[in-house]
């Protein structure tokens, strides 16, 4: 089964997203912030990211760019997971590599119907 990293410095919003994908038994790895998955990707392998842009420190968006830098993190897709998705943020987490968005608030089954299709892809092509 699929390892997913969620980056989000709200526990509530972790917890949830953990629940989800807990309750269709995906391993789930947990940061508090950028440099905390950071430390963790160095160690662990993780299939996909969902990660929050709005943290303290290391935004996201740093996160995608340093993660890209990671041999292991080349291709794993990494999804945005926040609110206020603009087209001007949206641009830049693209270009940095971000696989897609999935915008706050969410509910389970878009969140889950998300991550299934990214993963699907990934394994496909």
């Amino acid at each position: 089964m699929p390892r997913i990293m969620i980056v989000d410095d709200v526990t509530t919003i972790r917890q949830i997203v953990r629940s989800v994908l807990q309750d269709v038994k995906y391993s789930v790895i947990e940061a508090a912030s950028a440099d905390q998955a950071l430390a963790l990707a160095q160690v662990q392998r993780a299939h996909l990211v969902v990660t929050d842009v709005n943290m303290p420190g290391k935004t996201g968006l740093a996160l995608i760019e340093e993660l890209r830098a990671i041999k292991n993190y080349r291709n794993t897709p990494i999804l945005i997971l926040a609110n206020g998705a603009t087209d001007e943020n949206i641009q830049k987490a693209q270009a940095l590599g971000a696989s897609g968005w999935i915008a706050k608030p969410f509910t389970p089954e878009s969140l889950l119907g998300t991550i299934n299709q990214v993963l699907v892809d990934q394994y496909v092509h």
